[in-house]
């Protein structure tokens, strides 16, 4: 396959995938007594050292596949040219989900580089759960991506490698909820995700044109 087709295809997988991206709640959203939903707050991050078009993508209740959603760690302006971002030390922004209360889970991981690399856990990790509670607002922390970068034959940065970390931010993330949600604040409950690296060994996979989804639940 050419490298023009290869191009390609990436930019319509991406554009696949950001139509399943989660959206964060309204500002004027409130949980009425009427509502079951709970809120999660987290934030989705990569490195600055990654260069643009870098993505950092973490797959929810299965991914769009499955009857989930996908978090991304930068959305796109237009597909290849994505948002600056939220944070001063890394590349993301804060998600604020209202979401069915029970169990969830954070159940993958892909890391792209922009021109049609993906990086993707050579073992399927162990799912990160969660419970929602209706009503209430609880915090999950930050899911990051450690980049590896270095340059290809053009002398050009690109990410080559990465793997996924839950990092507890909530002296940054809460504040910055609480300053865009005044309606819920001092109401963050903390329930972090697992902290530290999620992966299950130091080996990825790269793909460079076909998407990779998980295998069913």
């Amino acid at each position: 396959m050419s490298i023009g087709r290869r191009l390609i295809m990436a930019c319509l997988v991406i554009m696949g995938l950001a139509g399943c991206a989660a959206k964060s709640i309204r500002n004027d959203f409130t949980l009425g007594k009427e509502q079951a939903e709970g809120i999660v707050v987290l934030s989705v991050s990569h490195d600055l050292a990654g260069p643009r078009g870098t993505k950092a993508i973490f797959y929810m209740d299965g991914g769009a596949a499955h009857g989930g959603s996908m978090l991304f760690s930068v959305d796109d302006v237009i597909p290849g040219i994505s948002r600056s971002g939220e944070f001063e030390d890394s590349r993301g922004h804060l998600l604020v989900l209202a979401l069915p209360p029970g169990r969830h889970i954070i159940d993958y991981w892909q890391i792209t580089n922009g021109s049609g690399l993906r990086i993707f856990p050579k073992e399927k990790p162990k799912p990160l759960e969660f419970e929602v509670t209706s009503g209430k607002v609880k915090y999950l922390g930050n899911l990051h991506a450690n980049l590896q970068t270095g340059k290809n034959i053009f002398g050009i940065t690109i990410t080559g490698n990465g793997y996924p970390e839950v990092v507890d931010r909530q002296t940054r993330d809460i504040p910055m909820f609480e300053d865009k949600y005044p309606q819920f604040k001092g109401k963050v409950a903390l329930d972090l995700l697992p902290l530290g690296p999620w992966i299950q060994s130091s080996e990825t996979r790269k793909q460079t044109d076909v998407i990779v989804l998980p295998t069913t639940k």
